[in-house]
């Protein structure tokens, strides 16, 4: 019947997954009771969302390694924007990790001068180091096209690390800085010189802003750097240096008027749905190594992808049944070669010898046939003279 090891019908198995991957364990069981008038316990669906999650990211992992790896290649768009940023989730006991994500999209332009956007968004997420997550997100990047794109800009802040991925994975990306980032340090600045005595209306954020969007950042970083030469404070020249070292990211209208978008929305909505959304509830603390799992359920969902993941999970099915049925048997025979040992050694004594006779002794050589020496000289032929 090709039912589940939970068994479940594969019908309820399926909304069990969904549910788990959408909602806190407890609800998931309640909602599941609600819909299907299936009861299972809030264990029971931990524990199977937790198997089916690491199913899913053993294959992930399995996939991004190229002699391992599917050949097969999806359509590619000819623009493509990366959005590569990390969010932080709670871990047991009382600490909190970085979860490292990429989101892909396909860039499409504003109708009637509108910002372009991005469209099929797909995310890869995973709580690693830095060079395992570029690894590991191989296989995300081959199957949507990311080297084979005619043109791919990365949309993120300035941290190394994500400059690091770009470069592994597309040298040649337009770097593009995030708008909002950008827009944090020069509120920053504004607001340390502020403190020490500088006095700057209302709308001086607004206006270097604007500035910004529509002039570039070579007039913006001249009146920063008078701020920090006027008003000195501390922090005031490292935030400066940071926007120096990025002035080429910052060109906004120059991107604009190619059609690329400035904001890395799409990975901040992409935090806020894929990762915040089911690993950053109230009260919630997850063990390290569940994270992943769950990660891979949420990130294949975002995607549109849960029919696929879906068959390679009940793929994974099979494969531990015959696993399990192998193991058994070996396992049967190891039990039977036990027993018939056991029951040797219950054996008497007498018994047990009897059961091993001893070797049969060998033949006694045969001496070869004749007569003796006396019958020889008794049976000898004399012959005699007549008469004698």
């Amino acid at each position: 019947m090709d039912l589940p090891c939970s068994g479940l019908t594969p019908h309820a198995h399926q909304g069990l997954l969904l549910l788990g991957a959408v909602v806190p364990f407890a609800q998931a069981a309640k909602h599941l009771q609600t819909l299907l008038g299936v009861r299972v316990s809030t264990s029971t669906v931990r524990r199977l969302t937790e198997e089916a999650g690491t199913c899913l990211q053993q294959w992930q992992d399995q996939q991004a390694h190229p002699l391992t790896g599917s050949s097969s290649q999806e359509p590619v768009h000819s623009r493509l924007a990366l959005a590569t940023d990390g969010v932080l989730v709670p871990i047991r006991p009382k600490e909190w990790a970085e979860v490292k994500m990429v989101t892909i999209a396909e860039v499409r332009e504003g109708k009637k001068k509108q910002v372009a956007h991005g469209e099929h968004l797909s995310y890869f997420a995973r709580l690693s180091d830095a060079n395992t997550f570029a690894d590991l997100a191989s296989y995300e990047m081959r199957r949507r096209g990311v080297e084979r794109a005619g043109e791919v800009a990365a949309l993120q802040d300035g941290a190394e690390w994500i400059q690091s991925f770009v470069q592994g994975h597309r040298a040649d990306a337009i770097r593009i800085l995030d708008f909002a980032h950008a827009a944090q340090y020069v509120s920053e600045l504004g607001e340390l010189a502020r403190s020490q005595g500088a006095v700057l209306s209302a709308s001086w954020l607004q206006e270097q802003l604007q500035t910004l969007k529509q002039q570039g950042p070579r007039t913006v970083l001249a009146t920063l750097e008078q701020l920090c030469l006027t008003f000195a404070a501390p922090d005031m020249h490292e935030k400066l240096r940071y926007l120096r070292k990025r002035e080429g990211q910052m060109d906004s209208p120059t991107y604009q008027r190619a059609g690329w978008p400035i904001g890395s929305g799409m990975a901040e909505s992409g935090n806020k749905l894929v990762v915040q959304a089911r690993l950053k509830g109230a009260g919630m603390h997850w063990k390290r190594e569940n994270v992943n799992p769950m990660l891979a359920l949420r990130t294949t969902l975002g995607s549109d992808r849960w029919l696929q993941g879906w068959h390679l999970i009940r793929g994974g099915w099979h494969q531990s049944r015959q696993t399990r049925a192998s193991q058994r048997r070996a396992a049967g025979v190891v039990r039977a070669k036990t027993r018939l040992w056991l029951t040797w050694l219950r054996l008497p004594l007498p018994l047990l010898l009897a059961c091993f006779p001893s070797p049969p002794a060998p033949p006694r050589p045969v001496s070869p046939k004749g007569r003796t020496q006396a019958q020889r000289r008794w049976g000898r032929n004399v012959v005699r003279p007549w008469g004698s």
